[in-house]
């Protein structure tokens, strides 16, 4: 029996052959992972955590979702947390149309499902315009996904506290997969604010910031740590693959398409790609 390569390929899409992307991508592989995030104050983490965290989910359910992952734009759009010591800020507008010309040539380079894989919560308006831009435009397959959100209900159960920016959940993601860049000596009760929604202030006052009146503060316990990262890494791929198979259906449009010119291409009946697509279209998977 043939081996299945598909388990040890490389899907860092920066780390292969150009000849190589050309055989897998699209007849192999169709879908790519886009994380995102920026620089900024992040407690007793590093700088990078908005990058780190999507980067490395990215890499774990790359292969569950038959997924390429794509380089990470690591700027991202920081008005309220950017002016602090070592932040970056990108205003929303030209971040918006960089991520729709990035997302722009993935699809020109063959991937229909592109997903943002998104670690930063400032991003998340910018992202939207832009994903729903580029599918209106291009017709591919877009979505963007906030790691944060959809753990939002497992996190105090899992932590013993809810989430916040660079709360439990951030530090507890950080203390599993980039332990070298956590600084527990650094923790001091007094870098946490309290986030309300009828204050908006620039800078935030506070690297951690915290909602609804509970703390957030690190739970620096490298087991917890690991069982919820583990919890994430599963959760999140069970709803992307899902996200993925559903794309994929043959009744999707482009997914029709793609496989009309497919077929084309590999000269099934001889005809032109306009006078076969109907019928291919119609025929079984």
């Amino acid at each position: 029996m043939a081996k299945d390569r598909s388990r040890d390929r490389e899907r860092r899409i920066d780390r292969i052959n150009w000849m190589e992307f050309a055989e897998v991508v699209p007849r192999a592989m169709n879908t790519v992972l886009l994380p995102i995030g920026t620089l900024e104050a992040h407690g007793i983490t590093s700088l990078g955590t908005d990058n780190e965290i999507p980067t490395r989910l990215s890499e774990a359910i790359a292969e569950r979702l038959n997924a390429a992952v794509a380089p990470t734009i690591p700027y991202g759009v920081t008005a309220h947390l950017g002016a602090l010591a070592g932040g970056t800020h990108v205003p929303a507008t030209a971040f918006g149309d960089y991520v729709a010309a990035v997302i722009g040539t993935l699809a020109h380079q063959g991937f229909q499902n592109i997903i943002v894989m998104n670690g930063h919560g400032g991003n998340t308006d910018a992202l939207r315009d832009a994903t729903r831009r580029v599918h209106e435009e291009l017709g591919v397959y877009v979505a963007v996904f906030n790691w944060w959100i959809e753990m939002k209900p497992f996190v105090e159960e899992s932590l013993g506290a809810p989430g916040g920016h660079a709360g439990a959940d951030e530090t507890a993601a950080m203390l599993a997969i980039a332990p070298d860049q956590v600084f527990p000596e650094r923790w001091d009760p007094s870098l946490a604010f309290e986030h309300r929604e009828s204050l908006a202030a620039f800078p935030a006052p506070g690297s951690l910031l915290y909602y609804g009146g509970k703390r957030s503060d690190p739970v620096l316990d490298v087991r917890k740590a690991a069982r919820f990262w583990e919890r994430v890494v599963e959760h999140v791929g069970e709803i992307l693959e899902d996200l993925v198979a559903r794309w994929n259906r043959e009744g999707m449009p482009a997914t029709q398409r793609r496989r009309v010119a497919e077929r084309v291409r590999k000269g099934a009946d001889g005809r032109t790609a306009e006078a076969g697509a109907p019928k291919s279209a119609r025929g079984k998977k």
